[in-house]
């Protein structure tokens, strides 16, 4: 890679900053550059951005069966729950939606978790379960010049369970029943803590099997993680984590309107399933500096990632001619697609801080390489005659990513205003080959990407923010897959918001939003199957988020959220009709109640109807590609019970029921199943216990 005419050499860049890290002096100040922080509820409230952070109490006791279930508690989440269980997520944020979430920068302790960051941003591997994990940060803006690219939908960190500080073990099980006989087991055990002062270990383990709420939905998920931690030093630290995941399950797949409307849970896609594993890598150092130069302290932070990945999806098709993807024709041909990568990553970031009489300033520098090598195929068996089974595609993806960034946080006014102007350069180097046919073709792309952000505590109660950022997102390996438009898209992000806390008690976030496509807007279209352009658009709103525990009523904890989404095409035909799938208003309501050791949940989310193409068609079309899709509101409910405990154990058990009306309300458009009506799940009831000692 170049800038203005010099040759910036990723571990030339590296070591310089790890040679910084060597300076000291006699005092300093702690500072982190981590622009997210530790991911607490705290953290937020000076955050120059719109960001909400979903605790660990969230998660355990507000009725959520799955990851998918949690992110529906925040303003501007959008899931496409196809399975019941979250193995394959479909996570749209402000109306951004893409195949297995693709809009949705997605990160496991601040790794990325796409399979390939640059050339496949979905994640049609999503090695994430539920027991694992302690909270989930979703930071809808303000970080883009840090965590890149695709991040125009906003920032995710899912922040796994950490090492206890005394060795600690867990025993937890749930079981979920959803009629019918379909019953998910879900079995989790970790035992972990420090060794001594320095050195930590954890090894946790969760099974998963059994049913989902449809006919065939059988699946089983393996998640293994082993965390280790290394305090070097007082200042230096080594965080290390090996995770081995496996995933086979059926997929039942999307039912023509008929057959929705005689049995919603059946399925007619008896040949479609997936199946995934990987097994992924991740070390972190971290040393706290001293005086280097002019600046007062610092922060060196390497991390190095990588991982190896398999994944395959099976669909059954029919050969009929435009009846391909029909929901309701038996299939003629069983198509899968397998891919593999190997992918890993480095990134050094060096921070230094000075301070002055009058102005304080935070420097943060970063650099990234990340390679990704994917292996593509598509395999056909032909069930319905005796054609040899035939390999359509074979293709080669070599992709390398290099992206450098700078910011400057310039704080004034003793802290109290802060701006910080950055920029972020990529540099994406795609090379693609057809070993079929010997085709070659190969893209360079580079974006300067610039952002600032702005945060102002005026009173210890009231904190306004505002940030301008521009993102990029990638050309993906699907666009080259399905055909059509393809290319890098651009976007610039605008925020400006308030939080205010009066009390401890109370808080309150209120923002406005407006993501503008300048002539870039890649969307999937399910009529032709394949990419369109269409060029300009738009999507702006308000987000409204409120937390609140009243004094009169110890115990009491309530939560509301509500989000306006106005997305438009700005040109060609469908000017000024609404993008996919983007509903105008979602309302969140939830409260806790506890008393003594018995907990009550009661929450609901509304999401109002959506049109799924963008020719915005009310009526469902005859093969179930285009359509209005319903508005829907889900009512969920928690009981938690304290069954025992004492200065060293812990033993708990709760009762959840999912859907508590038993709503009917379908998806549109997903994957591998594009045409017809895909069930939402019903009614189901879980019942699980805790065990710690």
């Amino acid at each position: 890679m170049k800038i203005a005419g010099y040759a910036l050499n990723p571990v030339a860049v590296a070591l310089l900053l790890a040679g910084l890290s060597t300076a000291h002096a006699e005092e300093r100040v702690i500072v982190s550059g981590n622009l997210l922080g530790d991911a607490r509820a705290e953290a937020v409230k000076t955050y120059p951005g719109s960001r909400s952070v979903i605790s660990n109490q969230q998660l355990t006791q507000d009725a959520n069966r799955s990851i998918d279930d949690a992110l529906q508690h925040v303003p501007n989440v959008k899931i496409q729950d196809e399975t019941g269980t979250g193995i394959l997520a479909q996570i749209a944020v402000r109306g951004l939606q893409d195949s297995r979430s693709g809009y949705v920068q997605m990160l496991l302790d601040g790794i990325p978790l796409a399979l390939a960051p640059y050339g496949q941003t979905g994640l049609s591997l999503f090695p994430v379960t539920f027991q694992t994990i302690d909270r989930i940060d979703v930071v809808r803006g303000g970080a883009a010049v840090q965590y890149g690219p695709n991040n125009v939908g906003g920032v995710i960190n899912i922040i796994s369970k950490p090492i206890p500080l005394r060795w600690t073990n867990t025993v937890s099980q749930r079981t979920t029943l959803a009629g019918h006989g379909r019953n998910l087991y879900d079995t989790y055990l970790s035992s972990g803590g420090m060794l001594n002062d320095r050195v930590g270990l954890q090894i946790e383990g969760n099974l998963i099997k059994g049913s989902a709420f449809r006919q065939h939905s059988r699946q089983t998920v393996q998640n293994y993680r082993i965390k280790g931690l290394w305090n070097i030093n007082d200042d230096s630290s080594l965080n290390l984590t090996y995770q081995y995941y496996d995933a086979d399950a059926q997929l039942p797949g999307a039912l023509s309107s008929a057959d929705y409307q005689q049995d919603r849970t059946q399925s007619t896609r008896l040949q479609d399933g997936y199946q995934g594993r990987t097994q992924r890598l991740s070390a972190v150092y971290n040393t706290l500096l001293d005086r280097v130069g002019p600046f007062d302290s610092g922060e060196f932070n390497w991390t190095l990632f990588g991982h190896l990945s398999h994944r395959s999806f099976d669909v059954g098709l029919s050969q009929q001619p435009g009846l391909v993807w029909a929901p309701d024709r038996p299939a003629d041909i069983k198509q899968s697609s397998p891919r593999d990568f190997k992918v890993w990553g480095t990134e050094p970031r060096l921070t230094l801080y000075h301070g002055g009489s009058a102005i304080n300033q935070k420097i943060t520098l970063g650099a990234r390489l990340i390679d990704e090598n994917i292996d593509y195929l598509v395999q056909r068996h032909y069930l319905t005659s005796a054609r040899p089974d035939q390999v359509t595609r074979d293709w080669k993806f070599r992709n390398q990513g290099v992206a450098g960034y700078l910011s400057d946080a310039v704080m004034l006014f003793d802290d109290s205003l802060t701006l910080t102007p950055g920029i972020r350069f990529e540099q994406v180097n795609e090379h693609y080959r057809d070993n079929q046919s010997g085709q070659v073709v190969k893209n360079r792309d580079q974006q300067w990407l610039p952002g600032i952000t702005l945060g102002y505590q005026a009173t210890p109660s009231w904190f306004l923010y505002a940030n301008a950022q521009k993102s990029l997102r990638a050309p993906q390996v699907t666009q080259i897959v399905k055909g059509g438009q393809r290319g890098a898209e651009l976007a610039w992000n605008y925020e400006s918001g308030v939080r205010y806390t009066p009390w401890t008690t109370l808080s309150l976030q209120a923002d406005y939003y407006r993501i503008d496509y300048t002539d870039s807007k890649i969307i999937y279209d399910n009529a032709s199957a394949t990419f369109v352009n269409l060029g300009r658009a738009r999507y702006q709103g308000i987000e409204l988020e409120a937390f609140y525990s009243p004094a009169f009523l110890d115990g009491l904890k309530l939560h509301a959220g509500y989000a306006y989404l106005d997305s438009q095409q700005l040109v060609g035909a469908n000017a000024g009709r609404q993008m996919p799938y983007a509903s105008r208003h979602q309302l969140v309501l939830d409260g806790r109640y506890q008393w003594r050791d018995t907990t009550f949940a009661l929450s609901a989310y509304y999401y109002s109807a959506a049109f799924s193409d963008k020719e915005n068609s009310r009526e469902e079309s005859a093969k179930g590609d285009a359509g209005r899709l319903p508005a829907y509101t889900v009512w969920n409910a928690q009981v938690t019970q304290q069954l025992y405990h004492d200065r060293d154990s812990q033993l708990s058990g709760y009762l959840t029921v999912n859907n508590l009306l038993n709503k009917d309300y379908y998806y549109r458009g997903i994957d591998t199943s594009p045409w017809g009506r895909q069930p939402a799940p019903g009614r189901s009831v879980t019942l699980g216990v805790d065990y710690t000692f």
